[in-house]
């Protein structure tokens, strides 16, 4: 091979790299902005949307019922309905019953609060929890709030008869809050104990 030969050879040898490495620049730049992506849905995926057609309170039987939308997405579509309505009633004006308000208060407080209470918990008793059973046992909590809250506004009205909605509406909110703490370090205890003996 004369001089030539091997110059071109070189040559093409560095194209090919140059290419080369442009191509998995590329590829990088690609991986990291699907990583991204990803991360995005993520962060903003809804696991489970639950209803609960039992606490819906129909007064009248007129007009469009929308469930799962927001008052904005509501002012967004056209009306659907035939004929002549009345004027809805704004929302704002109603008021939630008192049940209700618990149970979207302690819901809001399980699931922004309850990974970190059982995840401390499982620290303090030495009882690892994964994220698909820490999942479970608050939703298995969740599912037990209305019998909860029921025996504790009985409770209340029975001791304490001359209680403000707002202070009645304390008292429950409270008292299932620290039966969900206590609840959670009796079951660690139980799984320690456990693990221990075998």
């Amino acid at each position: 091979m004369n001089f030539y030969d091997w110059n071109h050879y070189l040559y093409e040898l560095q194209q090919v790299n140059q290419q080369q490495q442009n191509q998995i620049r590329e590829l990088q730049e690609r991986i990291q902005q699907l990583e991204s992506l990803v991360q995005e849905k993520s962060t903003n995926m809804v696991e489970r949307v639950e209803y609960h057609f039992d606490q819906l309170k129909i007064e009248r039987l007129d007009g469009t019922l929308h469930i799962g939308l927001s008052p904005n997405d509501l002012a967004n579509i056209d009306d659907l309905g035939l004929g002549n309505h009345p004027p809805a009633v704004n929302p704002s004006n109603q008021q939630i019953p008192l049940n209700q308000q618990i149970m979207t208060e302690l819901t809001n407080y399980l699931h922004h609060d309850g990974p970190s209470l059982i995840q401390n918990l499982a620290k303090e008793y030495n009882c690892p929890i994964d994220v698909h059973f820490q999942s479970t046992l608050i939703h298995d909590m969740q599912k037990q709030l209305p019998q909860r809250i029921a025996y504790y506004n009985e409770e209340a009205t029975k001791q304490r008869s001359k209680l403000s909605n707002e202070e009645l509406k304390n008292y429950i909110i409270d008292k299932v809050k620290k039966e969900i703490s206590h609840s959670l370090s009796m079951y660690m205890q139980g799984n320690n104990e456990k693990g221990e003996e075998s």
